[in-house]
């Protein structure tokens, strides 16, 4: 296991000092604001330039500290703005993708120039989505753009991010929203993702079917699709399909 730099010692420090103020055997779910977690980094004399980047960390990149994983497997879940809870979720809180998954091919059509040009970012990695149509072939729908990066203010729930949204439609003309995250290799995919988009949808699109999809890069030219039944509520969220494609070109 790679050891822990000094920046992950501190966040581990600090979110470990904030949940045992709080926690209680009897509790299934440990509420925290923002201004907590300033107060406690002043405490305990911690330097951390971005505090906001603690709770995205253990939200999308890391596992809880150890001492928090002692008394179960714990999210951290948005509750308002500034607002967080600790919540305790019984099996795992995030998804984890067979290395065995079948491999779809698609060929691929992103053009040259566009191809010659990508940046090696997220906002490349969308674009070759986009371009290769990886989305419609993985819905069975005719899906649409819609806008990308969204950020925006949920009630009761506090600020969401959108990677990218999309809107659908079947054979049969029923409309769809596809509110999608986007991963690279190696970041954690939470359930609370779904949530997330899941909420996001009933509120921006109450009248259309909300299909909450996340994306995963695997390689330059390899993509994991997986969707979720929409949840309101982080207990509630399953899997329905999983699918990995590879891009193809002509030889």
């Amino acid at each position: 296991m790679k050891p822990r730099g000094d920046k992950e010692n501190k966040y581990d420090k600090l979110l470990a000092s904030i949940f045992k103020v709080k926690w209680k055997a009897s509790l299934t779910e440990v509420p925290f604001s923002k201004d907590e977690v300033i107060e406690a980094a002043a405490k305990l004399d911690l330097r951390i330039k971005n505090l906001a980047d603690v709770i995205y960390t253990y939200r999308s990149r890391r596992p809880m500290p150890g001492e928090i994983l002692k008394t179960g497997n714990w999210v951290i879940a948005a509750r308002g703005s500034g607002l967080y809870a600790f919540v305790k979720i019984v099996g795992e809180t995030t998804v984890t993708i067979p290395d065995s998954l079948k491999v779809y091919p698609i060929p691929y059509a992103v053009p040259e120039i566009v191809a010659q040009n990508l940046a090696r970012d997220e906002q490349g990695m969308l674009t070759i989505v986009r371009y290769n149509r990886i989305l419609d072939v993985f819905s069975g729908l005719a899906c649409f753009h819609l806008q990308s990066h969204i950020r925006t203010q949920i009630p009761e729930h506090g600020q969401v991010e959108i990677d990218e949204l999309y809107v659908g439609v079947d054979k049969d003309g029923q409309g769809f929203v596809l509110p999608v995250e986007a991963k690279e290799e190696g970041e954690r995919l939470g359930l609370d993702k779904a949530v997330a988009l899941t909420l996001f949808a009933q509120a921006r699109f109450p009248k259309l079917i909300c299909r909450p999809i996340a994306i995963i890069r695997r390689g330059l030219h390899l993509f994991d699709c997986v969707e979720f039944e929409p949840a309101e509520e982080l207990s509630k969220v399953v899997v329905l399909e999983m699918r990995r494609y590879h891009l193809v070109s002509e030889e």
